[in-house]
């Protein structure tokens, strides 16, 4: 019986020291790698994130769709084509309405040592250069951009949280597809007096390539003002 009892105060001892030692190389290793655990933190937030839009984006299409059931109804009736025509134009302006046209389409990559360089930020893409061909693209007149299928439309948000590039709140992953619709010689000659030349310098893969018929899907979020509001009646 006393040897038992030993036994067994020693494994006890084994167990706690073992715990403790663990919480204390986690605690260690946690302060030594700060970005490590702020990054996973991150994604945790971000996959919870992704979630709920996804379930968002589900109610949303079916909200989509019975508001277009109900339109084709009442804009069916006489004398309300023109608005429905308005209706349409306006839902092609606002991107909710799938595209299809002549244009470009750009391709980002990470370098190969990314994988395996001591320091991989210098053979990534960042979102950085995805918001500068972006822009370079706006400003050449295109008239619908996606990133990866994301369509990007006023509203839209192209940021990093840690390594993870978010376009619309919607995880990236390379290659990055950029596609345009507009005038071919106008959209290529934006992009490569921009961001696109220095990753080509850079050694980065990346290609430019024309297309007669580049389709580009509607935006699939929602449009959300806090502060903004439409005037009231007499109120400059």
């Amino acid at each position: 019986m006393k040897a038992e009892r030993w036994h067994l105060s020693i494994t006890l001892v084994c167990l706690l020291f073992g715990a403790l030692f663990i919480s204390n190389l986690k605690t260690q290793w946690q302060a030594v790698n700060p970005m490590a655990a702020r990054n996973k933190t991150l994604v945790n937030v971000i996959e919870t994130q992704e979630q709920k839009n996804a379930e968002l984006e589900s109610e949303m299409t079916k909200i989509r769709t019975q508001i277009e059931k109900h339109h084709s109804i009442n804009t069916s009736k006489p004398g309300l084509e023109p608005v429905k025509n308005e209706l349409d134009r306006l839902k092609l302006m606002a991107g909710q309405t799938a595209v299809e046209g002549p244009g470009i389409v750009i391709t980002l990559d990470d370098q190969e040592k990314a994988r395996t360089a001591k320091d991989p930020e210098f053979y990534l893409i960042h979102y950085s250069s995805i918001l500068y061909i972006v822009n370079d693209l706006r400003a050449a007149k295109a008239e619908a951009i996606s990133v990866n299928n994301e369509r990007i439309v006023s509203t839209s948000d192209i940021r990093c949280a840690g390594s993870i590039i978010l376009v619309n709140t919607s995880r990236l992953a390379p290659p990055y597809e950029i596609r345009a619709i507009g005038n071919h010689d106008q959209l290529e000659a934006a992009v490569r007096s921009g961001e696109y030349s220095t990753l080509e310098l850079g050694q980065f893969p990346v290609s430019l390539v024309r297309n007669n018929i580049i389709t580009i899907p509607d935006y699939k979020g929602s449009y959300s003002f806090t502060y903004a509001s439409a005037p009231k009646e007499g109120v400059n």
